[in-house]
């Protein structure tokens, strides 16, 4: 009888285990609707303004802003983006954003000087040279790009 307790226990403990990976999975994995999620960290989500899925895992980190109006952090301490510094820069519309994943050097340039110099034709604003840079970076992140460029010389120049 004792060693039939015993190996019920330790049923009862393997279960207990299993269940409880089972339920931390269930909750990792949660959906993304729109740019909102449950988890910390998610992989692979598409973002707005983007049309392709990010090339790493998105986080949820609280911003801070600086003086120029610049989100921070970019990423999150696992190298996540941060999907809330994403979201934060899309409401400008930046083109640099919408590039995909194989863009030349010239096409970023371009959507740079674009997004710097141009407004909407729903009159909003120019992005300012900092968001712009912040935004280069994110799609940078975002996208998986290996160059890397000054955008406040590419501002600067065009």
């Amino acid at each position: 009888m004792r060693s039939f307790v015993i190996g019920l226990a330790g049923f009862l403990s393997i279960l207990a285990i299993v269940f409880a990976i089972y339920t931390v999975s269930s909750s990792n994995s949660s959906k993304v609707s729109g740019n909102s999620f449950s988890s910390t960290t998610l992989s692979n989500p598409t973002l707005k303004p983007a049309n392709v899925p990010s090339k790493i895992s998105v986080c949820k980190e609280s911003l801070n802003y600086a003086s120029n109006g610049s989100p921070s952090p970019i990423q999150c301490n696992d190298g996540a983006l941060n999907i809330l510094a994403w979201d934060a820069l899309a409401t400008q519309e930046p083109t640099v954003m919408t590039l995909g994943y194989a863009p030349s050097q010239s096409q970023v340039t371009t959507a740079i000087c674009k997004d710097a110099n141009v407004a909407d034709l729903d009159s909003s604003p120019q992005i300012s040279a900092p968001l712009e840079e912040t935004a280069y970076q994110l799609a940078s992140l975002y996208y998986g790009w290996h160059f890397i460029l000054n955008v406040p010389s590419i501002i600067s120049a065009c």
